[in-house]
């Protein structure tokens, strides 16, 4: 059934509306001992006043006297009194079956007493019964007869007749509860809960829709706009989907654009390979150069499908198995390795590590996968050296930040730069930069000079016992493998443009102290 919540807000909210208001009138009815309505009390006191004061009247001066107290009277209790002279055998039968009548209990004339606000002490208690009795005729029959014996021996039957002030009203209702207030709790309760359960069940709705939506690809598809001016968690709700859905989104848009890049990395090797096949086969005397190209596109091949293996190990974490690594160590490594390459390229690099102890004697040390993090620094630092010229300088440094326990390292050529749009991008897979192919005049393998040329040195898994290969191929995997690995330590990695030219890239890694100075790695 759709809108289940709407209606048990609804009903829920309703329910406990009109309990409210029926329990405050119940609280009332019990203790609140509000005033008598006016009918009330004129059934209760005025009326069986008046007839008492005919009945002494007829009593002292008989008709004569009665019709003079009456002329004095408001015109409406007028015309509500009548009498008639009757038989006295009748008189004297009425008054026989009102003496056999049950008298009233001391606790029902306190009763009505306390309810009329008639004073019991100042009343005989003759009186206090023909006042109780003629109250609850008044109440049971809307009239008050009662018969009088003048002086002169005459019996007089008077009448007050008050029918239409009982029919004034109301009638006994469950719990005492007025109908008008029914209505107006149960009309109130059920407007007050409407507009909740809709103000509650429409962004629910919203966002189900949202989630229909993104199940059917509709990546775009945001709720924020549609919370109007809420700022309650429904609206933090709605919020968060926004963020779940740009980064399905971007995630979804990154894995289109890696398998477009792949099946394009892909092709290139496997047409020179079909190529080099069929030459072979149409000139046998090239057969050797034709298994050249094959074994050499075999493995480019095999560094795509490495580095690809590795760039899904980072990502998902199964290739981090954390060990206390000092980075003085394994950086100094890398760096040997980088300085080794360079003499050959012409290009110098200055190291530049600052990590000591702190005041205690403890060593700050990396909590991670030594492998990785060498493939992130080897990664970062073939870059540097593919991106300088001959001659210049790679700067490499390294220090410990105590109050924010974080490495803070920084590798800075002086290449060409990359725009400042592609910043952000530069460590996405298979991004590539077409500046330093053209400054440093080299021809790639289609023999074209200032072609596009990879970002990032080939990927980690292409490397032999040094740890680094002189090729100036690649396939844009480099520096993604070492964003994935530096942000699995919980670090970061940034890329700016120097101002006299060249690129910096800052990596962040936190680190721990440990008092033995002691590593694993």
């Amino acid at each position: 059934m759709r809108g289940r919540l709407f209606w048990k807000i609804l009903v829920g909210f309703a329910i406990t509306f009109v309990g409210i208001a029926e329990g405050i009138w119940l609280l009332f009815q019990f203790y609140g001992h509000p005033p008598t309505p006016y009918l009330i009390g004129y059934l209760s006191a005025t009326v069986p006043g008046y007839v008492e004061m005919a009945s002494r009247a007829a009593e002292r001066g008989g008709e004569p006297a009665l019709k003079q107290l009456v002329a004095d009277w408001p015109r409406a209790e007028r015309e509500r009194l009548t009498y008639s002279v009757i038989p006295a055998a009748i008189a004297q039968k009425a008054q026989s079956d009102a003496a056999g009548n049950v008298a009233p209990t001391e606790q029902e004339l306190a009763e009505w007493s306390e309810k009329t606000g008639s004073p019991t002490r100042r009343l005989t208690p003759a009186q206090l019964r023909e006042g109780y009795i003629a109250a609850h005729q008044a109440w049971e029959t809307g009239s008050i007869t009662r018969n009088v014996q003048t002086a002169d021996g005459q019996w007089l039957q008077l009448q007050f007749d008050a029918a239409d002030i009982v029919a004034q009203l109301p009638r006994d209702r469950h719990l005492n509860i007025p109908m008008p207030m029914i209505i107006a709790g149960v009309t109130g309760g059920l407007i007050f809960s409407a507009f909740l359960a809709w103000y509650l069940t429409r962004p629910i709705l919203q966002l189900r829709k949202g989630f229909e939506q993104l199940s059917a690809g509709e990546m775009s598809h945001r709720l924020r706009p549609k919370m109007g001016r809420r700022r309650d968690e429904i609206a933090d709700l709605a919020r968060d989907f926004d963020h779940m859905a740009g980064r399905l989104q971007q995630l979804i848009g990154a894995r289109d654009r890696l398998l477009n890049d792949v099946s394009h990395e892909l092709r290139s090797p496997l047409a020179r390979m079909q190529m080099a096949v069929a030459l072979a086969r149409q000139k046998p005397e090239r057969v050797e150069s034709s298994f050249d190209r094959i074994e050499k596109e075999t493995i480019r091949l095999d560094e795509l499908v490495g580095g690809l293996l590795t760039l899904s190990r980072v990502e998902s974490g199964a290739a981090h198995q954390p060990v206390h690594l000092d980075l003085d160590h394994l950086l100094g490594r890398v760096i040997s390795d980088a300085r080794f390459e360079a003499e050959g390229l012409g290009i110098n690099v200055k190291a530049d590590l600052v990590v000591r102890r702190d005041h205690f004697g403890a060593v700050p040390v990396v909590l991670g996968n030594a492998e990785l993090l060498r493939r992130a620094f080897e990664n970062v630092i073939r870059n540097a050296l593919h991106h300088t010229l001959a001659g210049q300088l790679v700067e490499i440094a390294a220090s410990a930040n105590y109050d924010r326990q974080f490495f803070d390292i920084t590798i800075a050529d002086r290449g060409p730069g990359i725009a400042p749009d592609m910043l952000e991008t530069v460590f996405d897979p298979f991004t590539r930069d077409a500046g330093a192919a053209g400054q440093k005049g080299e021809t790639g393998e289609e023999g074209k000079t200032g072609g596009v040329t990879p970002v990032s040195q080939g990927s980690a898994g292409n490397t032999g016992n040094d740890g680094f290969i002189a090729s100036k191929s690649g396939f844009g995997l480099g520096l993604s493998i070492a964003k994935r690995a530096i942000e699995a330590h919980g670090g970061s990695i940034t890329a700016r443009n120097r101002d006299d030219g060249g690129l910096v890239m800052h990596i962040a890694l936190p680190f721990i102290l440990r008092l033995d100075g002691e590593s694993d790695a």
